[in-house]
């Protein structure tokens, strides 16, 4: 997992917090993966404020207390968000059972992770277990 985001209680409000950073913004890099924890009593459902042929531009579905989800953030997210090469997007999000809560992601597209080396390859591995 590239980032994970606790969904928790803060008094009346639900926060969004990535663990290891402050603040309710978390950057990420198209192909990075995002897991939301719900860290709350109640369930919660996360959609975009953003909508893309009539839907949100991601939506969690449900994500019971104790659970979790994950959201590969793909280049078919970020171009929706209207992203282009080498540029940054915010898309903003809430809770569908508490509208007042925010929180933000900060897309950068792949370009913007710094200079190429052309004689350089980077190969990355990635293994998921089930269970």
């Amino acid at each position: 997992m590239d980032k994970i985001i606790d969904i928790a209680r803060r008094g009346d409000r639900i926060e969004f917090r990535e663990q290891g950073a402050g603040g309710q913004r978390t950057t990420v890099i198209v192909g990075q993966t995002i897991r939301w924890q719900n860290t709350d009593a109640k369930p919660h459902q996360l959609v975009s404020d953003l909508e893309a042929d009539g839907r949100p531009l991601f939506d969690t579905g449900p994500i019971g207390a104790g659970e979790h989800t994950d959201l590969l953030v793909d280049i078919d997210i970020y171009g929706k968000a209207g992203g282009k090469p080498a540029n940054v997007i915010s898309v903003a999000y809430h809770s569908t059972s508490d509208p007042n809560s925010h929180g933000e992601l900060q897309i950068l597209s792949a370009a913007r992770r710094g200079p190429s080396h052309p004689s350089r390859i980077n190969i990355e591995t990635r293994t998921t277990k089930e269970g």
